[in-house]
């Protein structure tokens, strides 16, 4: 692990330049949702409710999760005696947690919409979308200022430098991931930026933006070597919680569909590849870690599952969605907000 690099604060204290650039980037960010709130049916009102309980569950979830895998190295000293939580608020002894974040906007997704109305949560989500992924690519950008983002050392000096690179604190040149990570979840919020204008119901367009940003980033977390959360030998806590949250907007389509009166065969078809396609997954990463087959064919096969589960769960989602096909563009909307969300519940 590389190390952090820290900035003074006017008024004394110091916190670290990755924080302070994350957070800035978090207003942009909720400025951006509330700006597209409108568009959506979500009410301005609502996303500002939601874009400030997405930052507060958000921190503590993500806090949470981190600490609790690492909670003998921050809860306890090198003599084994409980030092007590006041490590938990103090965000320069470690780092937060990306799923945990994740989880936490979705929790104040349904607590905003709960307040706001019926149908709103869904709207929130599609608000949040585009900020949320653009959000996502530039936090893994400014990354290397938390001293984290790197993987294996790089052997050609023709890309010993950023963004390729990242020099380690032993001056060795390490694979940027995180510029990887960054640049997927930029393309990844472009993308959505224009199919969005295309989706009809209410939950389309987060429950898309949710499953590719799973399937762009579980491939690149195996790449790490920095400060990586593991449950057990080889399980990397955001690869498990990629893996779970795109399960679930698997899930969230097929009700839709079973809603509607889906076959029950095509259902459990689409469950049982979902699930062996996470067990491709599982097995690749014992491969990586337990045996000597090529790092390359691995990765070959890696890559090629994704595709296919993100190509699952988009086409479930999309087919839901254009079941719509002769309902106007939630985009379209009047001038009240009220309105707007009727027309893409409808």
């Amino acid at each position: 692990m590389n190390e952090m690099k820290m900035m003074s604060l006017p008024w004394g204290g110091n916190i670290s330049l990755y924080a302070f650039w994350v957070v800035l980037g978090a207003l942009v960010a909720c400025v951006w949702t509330v700006y597209r709130a409108h568009k959506y049916g979500a009410g301005e009102g609502g996303a500002v409710f939601f874009s400030a309980l997405s930052g507060a569950l958000g921190l503590f979830l993500g806090r949470a999760i981190y600490c609790g895998v690492r909670f003998n190295v921050l809860f306890y000293d090198p003599m084994g005696d409980f030092v007590g939580f006041a490590p938990f608020v103090d965000l320069n002894q470690g780092g937060v947690s990306v799923i945990g974040v994740i989880f936490g906007v979705l929790l104040a997704a349904l607590l905003a919409g709960a307040v706001s109305g019926k149908g709103k949560a869904l709207a929130l989500l599609d608000s949040a979308a585009v900020p949320g992924l653009a959000l996502f690519a530039w936090a893994r950008f400014v990354e290397p200022l938390s001293g984290l983002g790197f993987g294996d050392v790089i052997e050609n000096e023709a890309f010993c430098r950023f963004p390729f690179a990242i020099e380690n604190s032993w001056g060795d040149y390490c694979l940027s991931v995180c510029f990887i990570e960054a640049v997927l979840a930029a393309l990844l919020a472009l993308t959505m930026l224009i199919a969005g204008r295309f989706c009809r119901k209410k939950g389309t367009v987060g429950g898309i933006a949710l499953a590719l940003l799973c399937v762009s980033q579980i491939m690149p977390e195996s790449l790490r070597h920095d400060d990586v959360l593991l449950l057990f030998i080889f399980a990397r806590v955001s690869q498990m919680g990629y893996a779970v949250l795109l399960a679930g907007t698997l899930a969230a389509g097929l009700i839709r569909g079973g809603k509607r009166g889906l076959n029950g065969k095509t259902m459990v078809l689409e469950i049982v590849l979902l699930l062996l396609g996470l067990g491709i997954l599982i097995g690749a990463e014992f491969a990586l870690d337990k045996t000597n087959w090529p790092d390359a064919a691995v990765y070959a096969g890696m890559i090629a599952t994704l595709l296919a589960l993100g190509f699952l769960v988009v086409r479930r989602l999309a087919k839901e969605d254009r079941v719509l096909r002769d309902v106007p563009n939630p985009t379209d909307v009047p001038e009240d907000g009220e309105s707007a969300g009727k027309t893409a519940e409808a």
